[in-house]
């Protein structure tokens, strides 16, 4: 009963989770769609605003041209011209004012093309009303010109008039005082001629006196209507305000201003720009990292792999002065020299080096001590290799000693024999361990190879060579082989584990280039020439084969340097 319940509340909670989960992802869905439809429909809106900015502009320009050279035509013109030019433009622009866009609150919403004509239409008719409104302005600052003009014509006209009429005056005055002067009496005794002739020029004094008047008063009220006008000068030919124009589509500018900063509140927006300015980079970088291994890789497999194969190969016997002994090859042609196990026998006077994990059983007689290094003249060798904590064994009797790899089913254990004399090439990642003759040292060297070219394509620059009499118990995964070199052999690199030092080494490309583009096989094999050569390889290799491993890199890194070293 309670083991249901656990089961029916296990269900509950998972269902209950997923259920969580749906509503989650939903939820976000939702929103990010709405982010996303809010930022595409800004980023119209504002597109639509630009495309109707760059037309009204070519628009306005193209009506500035047209307008600067109609009204400079006009500067010379008559008023009537003027003014009959001056009723057009202010008809246009009421008509232009009165003008309504269609409502774009229908039904079906309009899509962005009709939001763009829109747009259009209405910057188009804020730049004609701005070029119409320039216009008028120049026109009646040119009629006021005219008018001022015509205002100082009657100004002259008129104090013309009031100076003949003055002059009129005074001439009256001087014939009044000339016959008073001639007459003294006369002109003032009625009845006589003189004085009937200084009555008619005293008649026409006092109405020329009128005259005078009347002529003063038209030319002082026609003085104080044109003093506004008199320093009105000829305005400058017409240009078009460029500022004016910019003005008119500041309402579109500022809608663009607005729509810009609703895009840039949304996260869509505002991660889109960083994302579009590194792109391109991010993009010559992922190409790089397709082409760049595969055009490295076809250097290395047409240039320098081909010159490797003409260079002679490598001869460690030459350094040694050894002819190099043969070692002995398995029965009836067979190459496989590895069991799961070895029984040894370990005689009186010898001594055993050997992996605790590997030493599976042994006599109980044997006297065992743990020795820290293989070699003590080869540290650094001997830890990279693993070789260090030994068990050491002698034992006074003949005792049977059974090597195995009790931690891997897929190791197995072989025993190669150097007789004295012999030497071999071998890598220690392979060494168990070895078994050596009372009071004989291990007889170790190293050669490094700097200047051979296979040396470095295979990045071993540095050969180790076990002397004998001495036998190497090898490890090897799912076996190990010894074959004769013959007149040519080519392993796997990662295989090999040694080859006899009269055995020439060298490098080979390998035969087709997909499988090595692709990973799946090695650049380079090893080759061994030589009759009387035998070289030893462990059928599959684990060495640096690893890819599933999150450190499978590090793992590499390491193996290339214990390569270097031959290790």
């Amino acid at each position: 009963m309670l083991q249901l319940l656990t089961a029916l509340l296990r269900f509950v909670l998972r269902h209950a989770l997923q259920f969580a989960l749906f509503i989650v992802i939903l939820l976000a869905g939702r929103l990010l769609l709405a982010e996303w439809r809010a930022y595409s429909a800004g980023s119209d809106a504002v597109a639509a605003l630009r495309q109707a900015t760059v037309a009204a502009d070519q628009h306005g320009a193209s009506l500035a041209g047209t307008a600067t050279a109609r009204v400079n035509a006009l500067r010379h013109a008559s008023h009537a011209a003027i003014a009959a030019r001056l009723a057009q433009v202010q008809a246009q622009l009421t008509a232009l004012r009165a003008r309504r866009q269609p409502s774009l609150f229908t039904l079906p919403l309009p899509d962005a093309d009709a939001l763009a004509r829109h747009a259009q239409d209405e910057a188009t008719r804020r730049v004609e009303i701005e070029v119409l409104a320039q216009e008028a302005r120049y026109l009646l600052a040119l009629q006021a010109v005219l008018n001022a003009d015509d205002a100082r014509q009657t100004l002259a006209r008129l104090h013309a008039q009031h100076v003949q009429a003055y002059a009129a005056l005074q001439e009256n005055v001087r014939q009044r005082q000339l016959l008073a002067a001639q007459h003294p009496l006369a002109a003032h005794l009625p009845g006589s001629d003189a004085y009937a002739q200084m009555a008619r020029l005293e008649a026409e004094g006092r109405r020329l006196r009128e005259s005078n008047q009347q002529a003063y008063n038209a030319w002082l009220a026609q003085r104080a209507r044109t003093s506004d006008a008199t320093h009105t000068a000829r305005p400058a030919p017409f240009s078009i305000d460029e500022q004016g124009l910019a003005n008119a589509l500041a309402p579109v500018q500022q809608a663009i201003a607005a729509g810009e900063a609703q895009l840039a509140r949304n996260w869509i927006g505002r991660w889109r720009a960083p994302v579009m300015d590194v792109a391109p980079t991010a993009a010559l970088l992922v190409l790089s990292a397709i082409a760049l291994p595969a055009a490295i890789k076809a250097f290395f497999y047409f240039v320098l792999a081909p010159i490797a194969a003409r260079v002679k190969p490598l001869s460690i016997a030459r350094e040694l002065q050894v002819a190099g002994s043969t070692l002995p090859l398995p029965p009836h042609g067979e190459s496989r020299i590895s069991a799961v196990s070895q029984a040894l026998q370990l005689q009186p006077g010898q001594r055993m080096l050997i992996h605790p994990e590997y030493l599976q059983s042994s006599p109980v007689s044997t006297h065992k001590r743990t020795q820290w290094l293989l070699d003590w003249s080869f540290p650094f060798t001997s830890l990279a290799a693993g070789m260090v904590a030994l068990t050491r064994l002698h034992s006074g009797a003949p005792a049977c000693v059974t090597i195995s790899a009790s931690d891997d089913p897929l190791m197995e254990i072989a025993v190669v024999r150097l007789p004295a004399g012999g030497a071999l090439v071998f890598q220690p990642r392979g060494l168990v361990g070895l078994i050596l003759d009372a009071g004989q040292p291990l007889a170790m060297s190293s050669h490094w190879r700097l200047g051979s070219l296979h040396a470095w394509l295979t990045l071993q620059l540095r050969f180790i060579v076990f002397r004998g009499p001495a036998t190497l118990i090898v490890r090897g995964c799912r076996g190990v082989r010894l074959e004769r070199a013959g007149q040519g052999r080519s392993i796997s690199q990662s295989a090999t584990l040694g080859f006899t030092t009269d055995v020439l080494y060298s490098t080979l490309r390998s035969e087709t280039f997909i499988p090595y583009l692709r990973g799946q096989q090695a650049l380079l094999n090893d080759r061994f020439d030589g009759d009387n050569g035998v070289y030893l390889y462990e059928e599959t290799p684990r060495h640096g084969k690893q890819p599933g491993k999150a450190g499978s890199w590090f793992e590499g890194f390491t193996d290339a340097i214990l390569k270097v070293f031959g290790i």
